[in-house]
């Protein structure tokens, strides 16, 4: 999705392989090989935001080393009940992602139809052992026998892990129906999470792009859709802690003068009594768009 690009900044890939051992004691050195820097680069036209060479994205591999942290994969999110109110019982759904399987095991529960497309082998495993309709394949592969078949094609946190954005989004609105819905959802690069760039999962090899609301309503600008709606993530309990720390550090960094109320005023508990008031109007770590097929 680029027509004019810009390098934003410059990543030494020797940092970015320290960070993932000292963080999470994740070796990703064989993604770098040969490689000294990664750019983060902009299309100035609409604010996508993209990480090159895009040899550098995780493999099968890579993500069942985080399948091993239990937070990795939450069962049941903000976005898979935004999605599961506005379903139909005589929908077809396809989840591009199954991931940790909560989405379409839920559903699978509750008698829909529902096929899900997922690459980490170790999932797939647990699918066939759960009976769940998860298929071991590419949804560009997919797509090829599977023409207007869904009503909903669906992807939650997926998007940002792409390099080739565009041939992944047009297989998933050719295998809609005409007027289906195509719903992505992201982690939003506006929300507070720009205070702290996102922390290291929003690096290569694990994040390959960013999303802002802009960049996806700019979507439907190179594909047969037309942009419906956002719906934003209200600040979840177990984002909290990172809210109150990104907001505090960023603005002390940022304002002497507060740097000295601080020492009589705590920020952070300042913070956390605001948080705890008002949760649900602050805008939390994702933003899902909503798009309808022309």
């Amino acid at each position: 999705m680029k027509s004019s690009a810009i390098i934003l900044k410059k990543l030494h890939a020797k940092e970015i392989i320290i960070r993932y051992k000292e963080t999470l004691n994740i070796d990703v050195e064989r993604f770098f090989k040969g490689i000294e820097f990664v750019n983060l680069v902009e299309d100035t036209a609409t604010k996508h935001r993209f990480f090159e060479p895009r040899s550098i994205a995780g493999d099968s591999s890579f993500y069942e080393d985080l399948d091993k942290f239990e937070w990795y994969y939450m069962p049941w999110k903000w976005e898979h009940q935004i999605v599961l109110d506005q379903l139909k019982k005589s929908d077809k759904i396809l989840e591009v992602g199954s991931g940790g399987l909560g989405f379409i095991e839920k559903l699978n529960s509750l008698n829909y139809n529902i096929t899900g497309l997922e690459l980490n082998k170790n999932s797939i495993k647990i699918a066939e052992a759960k009976q769940l309709n998860v298929c071991l394949n590419t949804v560009e592969q997919f797509s090829h026998s599977h023409q207007n078949t869904f009503d909903m094609v669906c992807s939650f946190q997926v998007l940002e892990h792409i390099s080739d954005v565009i041939p992944f989004l047009k297989a998933q609105v050719e295998c809609l129906k005409s007027d289906g819905k195509l719903i992505i959802c992201v982690p939003n690069n506006d929300s507070f999470i720009r205070y702290t760039d996102g922390g290291v999962l929003n690096l290569p090899p694990h994040h390959m792009s960013r999303w802002n609301p802009l960049s996806l309503k700019k979507i439907e600008n190179f594909l047969p859709i037309k942009f419906e709606k956002f719906h934003y993530e209200p600040l979840q309990d177990y984002h909290k802690q990172w809210y109150i720390k990104s907001i505090s550090d960023h603005y002390l960094a940022k304002y002497k003068l507060l740097r000295g109320l601080n020492k009589l005023f705590s920020l952070n508990s300042l913070l956390r009594i605001y948080v705890n008031f008002n949760c649900n109007n602050i805008k939390g770590h994702s933003i899902m768009a909503t798009f309808i097929k022309k």
